[in-house]
């Protein structure tokens, strides 16, 4: 009878977080508190300083391909450099023109040819490999909120987009395009349309030739496969921690900001071999939950704010013990080679400062020798300098 209940009870815990039809769930209810450092997930570090053609200020996104640096930068627009971090070329320019985008901060690459796709109010502005012009199309007629609802990728040489909801009133959940603007598949959305008053942004990513999207509005967390079929990969556990299809009503700034304490915001979201990786915000806190495939154990990495104005207490934050560098907080995937990498961008005028702290000092790296490569890189750099792109190698 001793041995019965052990065997049910042993059932109960392997089985919590798994749905009814087999998907894993994921409840940030259910994350414990395992720490986690860089050196546990990751064996190697390079640094790439990228070079100082132009200033760079702000920067949306980053997309790294076997030969270049992608980078989109606030007033300045799309650029790309080598794997070395030499400029190239600008990808087209910023403007209201017919040939220009008005923002750019969000695009896509096909690595086959090398053109560049810039969404653009509704329309996708097309360049190629050197930066020049080519066309667009539209996909206004297919995406929610004038078509910047959502984002875009390229898979099979055909362009996704992806409506995240946001409107409350989306035709599809997603749509194919060809580069002529064609439609070639389509997903219809299921959800009945509502209204709320503060949106946020689904994501979608790529890992094993698949690409995954999910919505806030939505329990599954989808992947779709190389002949556009798709099937649920994931979900995320139903509650009141979900946000809401309707209105958040609020009387005053501090009622807000506990409405939204309450409710799980899953900023970013992709995987390695080895983890589900969530950049998140729940509660009191904000932090990057690394989820173990093969175990379904769970991983944060946070810092406790030093400044309390926020209602999260803490922010992502990967310890870095490789070479006692600079703490990972904003991270993307990269695959390339057989190897797995993180990225991520650190400002020269941080890393100077970090490295002659006495934290930094004080520290007891993995890899002493890298650290001494570190110090070498940061007094070779000038507090002015653009910024350096960080490149971290995952564990086989």
């Amino acid at each position: 009878m001793r041995h019965t209940c052990l065997i049910i009870l042993l059932f109960v815990i392997l089985s919590c977080n798994q749905s009814n039809n087999g998907l894993f769930e994921i409840d940030p209810r259910n994350f414990t508190d395992n720490k986690i450092t860089l050196s546990d997930m990751s064996d190697n570090i390079l640094y790439i300083p990228l070079d100082n053609s132009f200033p760079i200020g702000s920067t949306y996104t980053l997309r790294i391909t076997i030969n270049n640096i992608y980078l989109s930068i606030k007033d300045v627009g799309i650029i790309k450099f080598n794997r070395d971090g030499e400029f190239i070329c600008k990808i087209g320019s910023r403007g209201r023109g017919p040939y220009e985008y008005s923002y750019g901060m969000d695009f896509a690459l096909d690595e086959r040819t090398g053109n560049v796709f810039v969404p653009d109010y509704g329309k996708v502005k097309i360049y190629s490999a050197g930066g020049s012009f080519i066309r667009d199309i539209s996909y206004e007629g297919f995406i929610g909120g004038y078509g910047m609802s959502g984002g875009i990728e390229t898979f099979n040489s055909l362009l996704f987009f992806p409506d995240y909801l946001m409107r409350g009133d989306s035709k599809h959940i997603w749509v194919f395009l060809d580069t002529l603007g064609n439609l070639v598949k389509k997903k219809e959305n299921s959800v009945q349309p509502f209204h709320t008053d503060f949106s946020i942004e689904g994501s979608i990513y790529r890992f094993d030739n698949q690409l995954f999207y999910y919505n806030l509005f939505n329990d599954t967390i989808f992947s779709i496969s190389s002949d556009l079929s798709y099937q649920g990969a994931y979900l995320f556990a139903q509650g009141e921690h979900r946000w809401p299809r309707s209105i958040i009503g609020f009387s005053s700034e501090s009622q807000l900001v506990s409405q939204l304490y309450r409710l799980f915001q899953p900023e970013k979201m992709f995987e390695t071999k080895h983890y589900i990786v969530l950049i998140y915000g729940y509660l009191d806190k904000a932090a990057i939950s690394l989820i173990e495939k093969k175990t379904k154990r769970f991983f944060l990495a946070y810092k406790y704010q030093e400044a309390q104005k926020y209602y999260r207490k803490s922010k992502p934050w990967i310890q870095n013990d490789l070479d006692g560098g600079m703490p990972l907080t904003e991270i993307n995937y990269l695959e390339e080679d057989g190897h797995e990498y993180i990225t991520t961008l650190v400002n020269p005028f941080d890393l100077k400062v970090h490295v002659s702290s006495n934290e930094f000092i004080n520290s007891a790296p993995k890899y002493p020798g890298k650290k001494k490569e570190l110090e070498k890189l940061a007094s070779s750099l000038k507090e002015t300098d653009n910024p350096v792109l960080v490149l971290v190698r995952l564990k086989k």
